[in-house]
């Protein structure tokens, strides 16, 4: 399936893409999928390679009624939303979520303003510098 065929798909099924700020770099991770993997392991979709992040952290997951949720993978560390402590949490705009030493402002920005080349961009940079940090 082409890119533009995914994207048109997913756009007949109500999928909304969500960002993830990095705080306090402002690095933007685009969730363009409906089912990511966040964790320390090289096969997480989006890797966080922190000795408090485990393999398979969480995972983010969007579903046309839910919008986008947060799960934890039984992680030793856990995760929180807004400071809270969650095993599964709904993610709205402006909601902060920490995964291990990392922490994220969730954006869900509207479609028509988006700009994926910006976004695939981004989420370039900080996957370099995942790669580029020592192993744990």
């Amino acid at each position: 399936m082409s890119d533009s065929t995914a994207t048109r798909t997913m756009a007949k099924t109500g999928f909304r893409t969500m960002r993830l700020v990095m705080r306090p770099t402002g690095l933007t991770v685009l969730c363009n999928r409906p089912n990511l993997v966040m964790g320390r392991h090289r096969s997480a979709d989006i890797r966080l390679p922190l000795p408090d992040v485990s393999r398979r952290h969480c995972r983010l997951a969007f579903t046309p009624a839910a919008g986008w949720r947060v799960i934890d993978m039984d992680s030793l560390n856990g995760i929180s939303v807004n400071g809270e402590r969650v095993t599964v949490a709904e993610l709205r705009p402006g909601d902060h979520l920490s995964v291990g030493g990392f922490s994220f402002e969730i954006d869900l920005p509207d479609e028509r303003l988006s700009d994926p080349e910006i976004d695939l961009n981004h989420q370039h940079v900080l996957r370099s510098i995942a790669d580029s940090l020592p192993p744990v």
